[in-house]
């Protein structure tokens, strides 16, 4: 959320600031006192200031109303219409509401598309939302159907750009699949395109090979892929390579529950009416040193009773990212990076009763809340 609210700023030098001033805009945008793009900037600030104290539910219910406040006007601004439901999205997928999640970004897709040129950067960028939606759902098979969809409209109509974008997606979900042939092809395929010799896809391609071969490399392999990978990368280092997380008794029971559904018996672990999944949540911060290695890591804050937030440090601490070279005096120490993990969770109706509940199901909701974070880390799940 905070790089939307970064490029709405950008977009007019405006300054939504925090605090007393941040309530009296975005009361005066209730009233209906504002423009969609300054609607935009004061609720995607206020909800951002509720959503780093934790407070997610109350997030969500600002950018819902500021939603029904702006759908009307996707015609004549659909950038910042479109930001209100990607951010809309983004906390009801941290809330483990995951129906909202998956209709905000299809109506934030369909905005865009509906209501810019096809060439547009943001429609370019935001060709793969629903691909990306289906992968953090666990849907690997839909998400590459979206991919390989997009991919062949984009190259029937001219569109190089989205077409690579979504090919290098069908790249590393087949890598991620373990179909390292099928990706090492698509992957040579990619990268004789003409638009693989432009500067900045023939460096995306790069860092997807080496990436793949990462998860082989010895120790010292891994410190030259790093170097080689943070040549002309500018300043924020790419993620590499990271151990995998522990697993949680809520993903054990998750996956004992898909396999008890794909024989046909019955649920082992059935939901009960009492079953209710409270929102966990941590921010954890580290260093990126210049030659790519983490230190520091730390829990800074969380949510009450998560004693779970201390076994993120050791996969953190294992993480290898791009290297860098400092460009200054006062970059020897490298980046600082502040990460929000969240439980993840859905809403389920448990067997004898007609409530939904929130229910852990495992793994985490990751969201980059250091500013100027890069859209690729901004939001991820695992």
């Amino acid at each position: 959320m905070l790089a939307l609210l970064l490029i709405l700023q950008a977009a007019t030098g405006d300054i939504v600031v925090t605090g007393k001033r941040l309530a009296e805009a975005h009361a005066a945008c209730v009233k209906g006192e504002c423009t969609p793009l300054r609607d935009a900037q004061a609720t995607i600030a206020l909800a951002e200031s509720r959503f780093r104290e934790g407070a997610y539910r109350d997030a969500k219910r600002l950018l819902a109303a500021a939603v029904t406040r702006n759908r009307d006007k996707a015609g004549t601004d659909p950038k910042p219409v479109a930001a209100l439901y990607e951010a809309y999205a983004t906390v009801a997928l941290h809330d483990g509401d995951t129906q909202t999640y998956r209709s905000a970004v299809a109506r934030q897709v369909r905005t865009l598309r509906d209501n810019l040129p096809a060439s547009d950067p943001t429609v370019v960028s935001a060709a793969t939302a629903l691909g990306d939606m289906w992968l953090k759902l666990g849907n690997y098979r839909q998400a590459d159907l979206v991919y390989r969809s997009v991919e062949q409209d984009a190259l029937a109509t001219g569109q190089d750009q989205p077409a690579m974008l979504a090919g290098m997606k069908r790249v590393w979900l087949a890598s991620t699949m373990q179909r390292t042939s099928a990706a090492l092809s698509k992957l040579r395929e990619l990268e004789a395109r003409p638009l693989a010799r432009q500067q900045g896809f023939g460096t995306a391609l790069r860092v997807l090979r080496l990436r793949m071969r990462a998860r082989d490399a010895s120790d010292e392999e891994m410190q030259e892929l790093a170097g080689l990978v943070g040549q002309g990368q500018g300043t924020d280092p790419i993620l590499i390579w990271a151990p995998p997380y522990e697993q949680d008794a809520a993903a054990a029971a998750s996956d004992a529950r898909a396999l008890a559904r794909r024989f046909g018996e019955e649920d082992p672990l059935r939901i009960r009416s009492s079953d209710v999944g409270a929102i966990q949540w941590a921010d954890i911060g580290f260093w990126i040193r210049p030659e790519g290695r983490t230190a520091e890591v730390e829990v800074l804050r969380s949510s009450p009773k998560n004693p779970w937030a201390t076994s993120l440090l050791k996969q953190i601490s294992g993480r290898r990212y791009s290297s860098q070279q400092p460009s200054s005096s006062d970059q020897v120490q490298g980046v600082y990076k502040i990460q929000r993990f969240t439980l993840r969770s859905e809403y389920v109706v448990p067997s004898g009763s007609l409530i939904s509940r929130r229910v852990l199901i495992g793994g985490y909701e990751i969201l980059d809340l250091t500013a100027g974070a890069q859209a690729a880390d901004a939001a991820a799940s695992y």
